[in-house]
């Protein structure tokens, strides 16, 4: 299970549940480009482990790329 959030331009915030990560990854210039300010949370379980683990994306020149991570 994976979550995304981002903030579209009229500043609707904008919540996305997928079954996989993979799903996620394979949609995210999308969520980039549909983001005003091209930053997207990325929020999920990794297998084996407790908690939550988070990133933060950004577009950094054409690719998007995890800038922050963590776990929650």
């Amino acid at each position: 299970m994976a979550t995304v959030s981002y903030t579209k331009e009229n500043m609707e915030r904008v919540t996305l549940t997928f079954n996989t990560y993979r799903e996620v990854k394979r949609k995210m210039k999308a969520f980039m480009n549909d983001s005003f300010d091209e930053n997207v949370w990325v929020y999920r379980k990794r297998r084996g482990e407790w908690g939550e683990w988070w990133e933060h994306w950004a577009r950094i020149g054409t690719k998007c790329e995890i800038y922050k991570q963590g776990w929650q």
